[in-house]
This record gives C-alpha cells, structure tokens and sequence, in this order.
C-alpha cells in the first residue's frame, strides 16, 4: 500500500464513520419525534366501575325531600376572563347548596394524583369522583367528575362512539340514595365540533338514559341546543322533562338562546331551578331542585 493509498482511506473511513452517525441520530431523531407525536395524540381511558366516591362520607346538605342536582362545564377552572382561577370555581358552586353536580372539561395528572375535582370537592365538603374520559403524555387527563353531597351506591364510567373526532368522550351513570329513594344520575359531556360525532354520542345517551329505571336523570353538557335532533326527538320523548327549562319558564323568565347545558328528567318533578352565570366560566351553573316520588 503507498502513501496516497493510506492517505485517502483515512478519509474515506472517516466520512463512512461520520454518515453512519448521521444515519443513527437521525433514526433516533425520527424516533424520538414519533413516540412525541403518539404520546401528544388522546388516549381512552375505557370503561371502569366502583361502588364510593372518594373524600369524606355524604352529609346531606339539609332535611329535604328533594335533590338538588346541577351541572357546570367549569372550562378547566379559567373564567370568562381568561383567567385561571379554580378558588373562583368553588365560590361559584357554593352559592347553591347542591346534593350532586355533574362537572365537565375537568383536568388531572395520573403521576402526581392531582385533579380539579378533588381540590373543589376539598373546599366544597363533598365526595368526589373524577371520570376522565381521555389521557395525554401518558399522565395528563381530561373529562368529566361528580361532586356529592348525598348518599352514593354505586358508578359506572361508558366510553361513547368515537369514529369521526380525535377526541374521547364518556358518560358516567351513577346511583344516588337521598330520602329512602335510589336515583339513577348519567352525566356526560357529548362532543361538540363533528355533528355526526354529537348525534352518535347523543343517541347513545339517550338510548342509556330512557332505558334506566325511574327516577331518573340526564345532565350535562351536550353540546346541542333544544332545536336540533336529535335532542328535540329525546325531549319529546313522554314522560321526558326539560327539568331547568320548565323551572325558569315557571318564574315567568326567558332561557338564554342555544343553551346547551341540560338536567333531563323522569320520573322526578321539577319545582325550582336556574342559570347562574358569574363568570367562573364561558359556561353557566345549571341547577334544578327535583320533588322524589
């Protein structure tokens, strides 16, 4: 070998070394940027079951009885304003005694076990329960929570049909025990964006909802005002009651256009409820008191 042939293998060697090193960072690059993307993209978190919520034991909030039920899209605890402010949340949710609220757009992290939920139910003095319906990063979380007050026999977490959205939505049935009665209580958030996606969801619900045992309810936020179906269908539905609607047209006031936020009924009379809006939220407080059997 002479001294020309040493002295362009060297470089030779060394450019082969370098490309094999591009090759390898750029493989771990397209790696590293692949399992970003697929951990960033929402998981299900499926179906579950349980019997308690979590927190302190239920003491009903008064001798009454009626139950008083509410739902509130707390928009991840950020304000009209734009503002994070979960304290706010709280105070919002204390202005009216409630027996059980639905919460929707409720944020958590698996690896620290924090979540909204617990942190108003802490404030609030209520058992608690936090469904959530997706999970991102492998630890972030995100959906719905049950807040009570009274007695809890049992809960069940569904996952919806998911075939046109990239997100994941769920419904949770839960059984209530307040004055010598067990209320069946389904709460959801049904997706807004894909039409056919809320349709699918929204018919699902109500296929669970109108198959429960009286007394029951449906509440939450659907995404979907009264006018379109196929909710106008559910709400025409006999013995179905638009259980906050019928309370506010009794005080001879006016719903706010497209309300989405509903507490349906059956089997359970509505004499009192509202829309409280103070700006906790880019949603309202939505409550009714319902007379038992």
């Amino acid at each position: 070998m002479t001294r020309s042939d040493n002295y362009q293998s060297g470089p030779r060697r060394n450019y082969r070394l370098l490309s094999h090193r591009g090759l390898l960072a750029a493989g771990v690059l397209a790696a590293l940027i692949t399992a970003g993307y697929l951990a960033s993209r929402p998981r299900s978190t499926g179906s579950a079951a349980g019997v308690q919520f979590n927190g302190p034991p239920a003491r009903p909030i008064a001798e009454r009885t009626t139950l008083r039920v509410g739902t509130f899209n707390i928009h991840s605890g950020r304000g009209a304003d734009g503002i994070r402010d979960l304290p706010r949340t709280a105070r919002a949710l204390s202005e009216i005694p409630l027996d059980l609220v639905a919460l929707q757009e409720v944020r958590g992290n698996l690896l620290t076990g924090d979540n909204q939920a617990s942190r108003l139910a802490e404030t609030l003095e209520m058992a608690w329960l936090y469904a959530p319906a997706e999970r991102r990063w492998y630890a972030l979380e995100f959906g719905n929570a049950l807040l009570a007050a009274t007695g809890v026999q049992s809960w069940q977490r569904i996952a919806l049909p998911r075939q046109f959205a990239p997100d994941y939505r769920n419904a949770v049935l839960t059984v209530v025990e307040h004055g010598g009665h067990a209320v069946r209580v389904l709460a959801t958030h049904i997706h807004q964006r894909q039409q056919r996606e809320r349709d699918a969801q929204l018919l699902a619900v109500a296929e669970i909802f109108l198959h429960l045992e009286e007394p029951a309810i449906l509440l939450g936020d659907l995404n979907c005002p009264a006018d379109q179906p196929p909710l106008r269908q559910l709400l025409q539905m006999p013995g179905v009651i638009d259980a906050v609607g019928e309370a506010v047209r009794r005080k001879g006031a006016s719903e706010p256009p497209g309300r989405v936020d509903w507490i349906i009924t059956r089997g359970l009379r509505p004499i009192d409820g509202g829309i409280v809006d103070q700006g906790a939220s880019d949603h309202p407080l939505v409550w009714a008191e319902l007379e038992l059997p």
